[in-house]
């Protein structure tokens, strides 16, 4: 995608962008800033710099590998994916600390309803 969006801003969280291999330059964004009236909420734990983003106006969380939804079960990101399960859990705290109608992940399918609620039901479990 990047070498097809020649002109386009790339952001990331600080952390990754020594990961992340490309020849653009990558603009590090961090917990609360805003980009075209999306929320940068910081989720580590997969990756030290991972993020998510809120979508206030749409009511959607992009959760990216902070989550998973595979076949309706909602989990923190698998262990061997994970490079801090500890902050990777503190991550899903977090975000149930948010309210959104509507969540994407970079694995499972999409929660159409109540995802807020059913991110707080597993931060509970965490605890």
């Amino acid at each position: 995608v990047m070498e097809a969006a020649t002109g386009a801003t790339i952001y990331a969280g600080a952390e990754d962008i020594s990961q992340i291999n490309t020849s653009h330059t990558i603009q590090a964004v961090a917990d609360g800033d805003e980009v075209f009236g999306l929320q940068i909420i910081t989720t580590p734990g997969h990756t030290a710099g991972h993020i998510s983003i809120l979508d206030p106006v749409g009511s959607l969380f992009v959760a990216g590998d902070a989550l998973v939804n595979n076949e309706g079960t909602l989990a923190v990101s698998p262990a061997q994916y994970t490079a801090d399960m500890t902050m990777a859990q503190e991550s899903v705290k977090k975000i149930a600390t948010f309210t959104f109608e509507k969540a994407v992940f970079g694995h499972g399918d999409p929660i159409e309803s109540g995802a807020s609620a059913a991110v707080a039901e597993l931060a509970q479990s965490l605890e």
